[in-house]
């Protein structure tokens, strides 16, 4: 898949999610919330360096738990949990599952967790969907918080 089709697979995807004008990243999870009839815990771990995965959603059988690695900005977290956010949306727990992710990254897993969902790589046309979905959803964040103090631009200290 080349980004010109994952983009076009990301446009409908959020246009089917039905944001309203302003999301932000509490809306978002509440909807998924609400859309999978369970909670959704966000939560740092710190044994993710983030250099080989900054990101995994746990689809456990009563909750999703999305883990990051720690990050220095709110704005990295945020890209994050998009990017895990945006495989629920795109229904990618239907499609795909890794005991071999969960046992490498979170040995101590607990057996309720049905299947383990982390980033990989973006040539995986999965990845690169929820990434440009991910994208997607925080330029609109951004867009609507018009009463928030102007971030930097620069990506390190966008990043840290």
């Amino acid at each position: 898949m080349n980004y010109r089709e994952a983009r076009k697979v990301a446009r409908k995807a959020e246009k089917g999610f039905g944001l309203p004008k302003a999301p932000t990243l509490q809306l978002i999870q509440d909807k998924l919330e609400r859309q999978r009839s369970r909670p959704i815990i966000v939560d740092e771990l710190p044994g993710l360096s983030g250099s080989e995965l900054c990101g995994v959603w746990l689809i456990c059988a009563d909750r999703d738990i999305v883990l990051h690695a720690p990050v220095k900005s709110a704005w990295h977290r945020q890209q994050i949990v998009l990017h895990e956010f945006s495989h629920m949306i795109l229904c990618h727990d239907l499609e795909e599952t890794s005991a071999d992710l969960a046992a490498t990254f979170l040995p101590d897993l607990s057996q309720d967790v049905l299947r383990v969902l982390g980033r990989s790589s973006y040539t995986d046309g999965a990845e690169l969907m929820a990434e440009v979905l991910a994208d997607q959803l925080a330029t609109r964040i951004i867009n609507s918080d018009v009463d928030a103090m102007p971030e930097p631009l620069a990506f390190r200290q966008v990043f840290g």
